[in-house]
């Protein structure tokens, strides 16, 4: 292990703030400086993890402080042009940028490349692949403890979910326990009748997707759809030996139950607990720092995978948008979603523009 101590910084003064813990719980980071564009978000940003240093101009900081790390931790909109930024003209080792990784596939793969040439690490911030239940669940389908893996069902996660919110979260998850399959296809659909954003970021009212992966496994995707069943937050993984049944939040308390082949009942393989989801914020991270250092050859949350998960969100868009079957990678290099609305094809029949993220609100 190298004993070099990396600088990083953070731009982003609301999830940058899970970032700045985990840079002070690393024995491999110093917290360096931090930037917001508002005032008081910085203050407060900077006095609650004592960072001296505080800017609200992002180049700024990157050209006084020269990090090794960056956390770009702004919404989605920006994160293309801030990527591209750190990487083509300050260099730094790594870049971890928050999720969803871009607006559009256009932009996924312009940070994808400005980072190759450059030679800078790219990672995209979907913290749960550190969860400890996700590993369990990868490990126990890698094993083969329900055979073949046929298909996968992941039910509605809260409510005003989002795609490009919640929905990239869940998507990234599946993918990591299924061991990070290729997507071949989309067939889905979205409705957006309520003029709903997230992050100043047009956003749907609820989609449904079916999405097949290399090795025929299938996908059945909800996202803000009503529950059924056993309610929220339940993901189901059938395989030709068995079932797994992954109960609850990935941000709360859940299990992991098992029915085996020839089994009488469920059986539960592990358990738990909301601790687990700030504690994968400083594991994601410290192997960050790690794999920045050369420690590590590889890191889970590496955006050549993330791009996976942002061509899967940009072909259900782009289904939607075509009523077709879309293979993947799409062609379109813009948002769908945006596209739609550009067309008109999605009517607002519910006035009223209103955040998800900003505001509890009511759409008349």
């Amino acid at each position: 292990m190298s004993t070099e101590r990396l600088r990083a910084v953070v731009v982003g003064g609301h999830i940058g703030r899970s970032h700045a813990h985990g840079y002070i719980e690393s024995d491999r980071t110093d917290l360096v400086a931090v930037c917001d564009l508002d005032p008081m978000t910085l203050d407060a940003f900077g006095d609650e993890f004592d960072v001296e240093q505080r800017y609200s101009d992002y180049e700024t900081m990157l050209r006084e402080e020269r990090p090794d790390i960056v956390s770009i931790g702004t919404p989605q909109q920006a994160h293309a042009a801030m990527t591209t930024l750190a990487a083509t003209r300050y260099q730094p080792r790594a870049i971890i940028c928050e999720k969803p990784m871009a607006s559009s596939t256009g932009e996924g793969y312009a940070m994808l490349a400005a980072c190759r040439a450059n030679n800078v690490k790219l990672a995209i911030g979907h913290q749960g692949r550190f969860l400890s239940l996700h590993e369990r669940v990868r490990e126990l389908l890698a094993e083969g403890a329900i055979g073949r893996v046929l298909t996968v069902h992941a039910g509605p996660q809260k409510p005003d979910a989002g795609l490009m919110n919640i929905g990239t979260h869940n998507l990234n998850y599946l993918h990591y326990m299924l061991g990070d399959p290729i997507p071949q296809w989309v067939l889905a659909n979205v409705q957006r009748t309520t003029d709903r954003y997230e992050r100043s970021w047009p956003a749907e009212d609820l989609a449904g997707a079916i999405i097949e992966f290399e090795g025929g496994i299938r996908l059945c995707l909800e996202s803000d759809l009503p529950p059924a069943g056993m309610g929220r937050n339940v993901r189901t993984f059938v395989g030709t030996e068995g079932m797994i049944l992954l109960d609850g939040s990935f941000a709360g308390n859940h299990d992991i139950k098992l029915l085996r082949s020839g089994a009488s009942g469920w059986e539960t393989v592990a358990y738990g607990d909301s601790t687990d989801f700030a504690q994968a914020r400083a594991r994601e991270l410290d192997a960050l720092a790690a794999w920045a250092s050369g420690d590590a050859d590889e890191h889970r949350e590496d955006a050549n995978l993330a791009i996976h998960t942002l061509e899967i969100l940009m072909g259900i868009y782009e289904s939607a948008r075509t009523h077709t079957l879309v293979h993947l990678p799409i062609a379109t290099q813009c948002s769908p979603l945006q596209q739609m609305l550009t067309d008109g094809d999605l009517s607002v029949e519910h006035p009223g523009r209103y955040d998800i993220r900003h505001i509890a609100a009511t759409p008349e």
